[in-house]
């Protein structure tokens, strides 16, 4: 059966494009031809569209009759001051629902994204595999990521600017850098007044990078050239590996055409995927993960360091030193909300938890069976 896209004539809502489409969508659930997910975010497309159609006076769309019911629904949810708050949103009844089950035996952390922190033997297998490939730029980019726990956005958006200077005139370490608007810097949701803090260390090889030969060749290719507020990372042929917010903003000012696809950071995930992946895997056959997870590993990093107790401490010291560890790593990490760097401080103890659990049930069990 074929519907036009406009034709809301039928009375029976199943036989309108909406609902027939959300028909369709189920069917191809039902026979595992597609995720629930992928089919949730179809049908929110559609929905969008119509909705756009229907609102905007310069198109005048007035369907026959409804392409869906609308209904109010309310959700709950802790503000970042720890209350209960409830949040009022529409939804439909063409709508598709993929509920999601939390797993017991889930290694990721949740911080807007589910991050998996790298166990210490793939740090250095990682750092190994990178040293091997001799791809400065990718390598410095992982350091920056390893090192201060920023996001993908923030490493690929450094400028120049910001590290021309040697160590030697640097007033104060570790180092901090300003980011987010007006800065140059990316960050999520253009957070304001947060800094990215590095040790010396880490500077000094950026710094050695900016001012180095092959940094200046790539810059030469490229449309700022020795402008300080170029990218400190560009590609072989003088482009950015990622495009920040402001600068994109600008060529939509100037009215001059934009890219069919932003430089969002493509080119470093293929060449994760392509070579950092698959030479890691000559060590540890079994290793994947995404740029995004080296944040995670940052936070555990320093928590493993930060809440390492003294056995001579006592309870009030060591309650006064997880909080303060916990106060550290939440601006750190530029969490808005505490419950995300709980996530962080918990973490071990989880997974510890859950894996003591089941090694004791299990042998339990076995020892029940034996005596039978």
């Amino acid at each position: 059966m074929a519907l036009e896209w406009d034709d809301f004539s039928a009375i029976d809502k199943y036989l309108r494009p909406t609902y027939f489409f959300r028909t369709h969508l189920i069917e191809q659930i039902n026979a595992r031809e597609l995720a629930p997910n992928t089919a949730k975010r179809r049908m929110s497309n559609v929905v969008g569209l119509y909705r756009f159609l229907m609102t905007d006076p310069r198109l005048g769309f007035a369907p026959a009759n409804a392409p869906w019911v609308d209904r109010s629904v309310g959700i709950r949810y802790r503000d970042s001051t720890g209350f209960n708050q409830v949040a009022q949103v529409t939804t439909t009844d063409v709508s598709i629902k993929a509920p999601r089950r939390e797993d017991a035996w889930d290694e990721t952390i949740d911080d807007g994204a589910k991050l998996r922190p790298l166990s210490v033997e793939e740090q250095k297998a990682l750092i190994a595999a990178l040293k091997r490939l001799d791809n400065l730029v990718c390598n410095l980019m992982h350091l920056v990521a390893l090192f201060s726990g920023a996001r993908e956005m923030t490493v690929l958006t450094l400028r120049v600017r910001d590290f021309v200077r040697p160590s030697s005139e640097v007033r104060q370490w570790p180092y901090k850098l300003r980011c987010g608007p007006g800065t140059g810097i990316d960050t999520k949701r253009d957070i304001t007044g947060v800094y990215l803090t590095m040790g010396r260390e880490l500077y000094e090889m950026l710094h050695a990078y900016a001012v180095s030969e092959q940094a200046r060749r790539r810059r030469s290719r490229s449309q700022l050239g020795e402008d300080p507020f170029n990218y400190l990372f560009l590609t072989q042929h003088g482009q950015p590996y990622y495009e920040s917010k402001e600068d994109r903003n600008v060529l939509r000012d100037t009215g001059m055409p934009l890219r069919r696809s932003a430089r969002d950071g493509r080119r470093l995930r293929e060449f994760i995927e392509s070579a950092v992946i698959p030479e890691v895997r000559k060590t540890l056959p079994s290793f994947q993960y995404r740029f995004h997870d080296l944040r995670a590993t940052f936070g555990m990093n320093w928590v493993d360091h930060a809440t390492r107790v003294d056995g001579s401490e006592g309870v009030e010291a060591s309650r006064s030193s997880y909080l303060l560890a916990r106060e550290q790593l939440r601006k750190l990490m530029w969490h808005k909300n505490s419950r995300t760097t709980d996530n962080y401080l918990e973490y071990r103890e989880r997974v510890h938890h859950i894996e003591r659990a089941q090694a004791g049930w299990g042998s339990h069990l076995i020892g029940f069976l034996q005596g039978l």
